[in-house]
């Protein structure tokens, strides 16, 4: 079972994202600030990091600038989690070093289908 550790500061959003993801499986852990997450992702390495765009203590995307290079050499996948979109906002999570990009709100499949993807977990087939 892959751990996910979950960095978002709307508890609706984040009991959401929580039970999508449970149903699937997946053991989630969740905090609520930038600085927390890195603490908890240095010390218990999850498989993939949900980040939250706009913490309050420190945004997103400067968290996943810096947990890129602490986490050297082999950082788990950070997907941005934003209510922005489109496709300059994708190319900016791209550009601090995001593996992937969800805009909120999103459909529970939307969301397993990232996490498959940044694990690379090869789709399931309907027969």
């Amino acid at each position: 079972m892959a751990y996910i550790l979950l960095v978002e500061d709307n508890q609706a959003n984040a009991d959401m994202a929580i039970r999508i993801l449970n149903s699937a499986d997946y053991e989630v852990k969740h905090c609520v600030r930038a600085l927390e997450g890195a603490q908890m992702a240095r010390r218990e390495r999850p498989d993939v990091i949900l980040m939250d765009y706009d913490l309050p203590d420190l945004d997103g995307r400067t968290m996943t600038l810096l947990l890129k290079k602490q986490l050297r050499p082999n950082p788990p996948p950070i997907v941005a989690v934003t209510a922005r979109t489109g496709v300059n906002e994708m190319r900016l999570a791209e550009n601090y070093g995001f593996d992937a990009f969800i805009s909120k709100p999103f459909l529970p499949d939307e969301l397993i289908d990232i996490i498959k993807q940044v694990l690379q977990i090869p789709p399931t087939t309907a027969t």
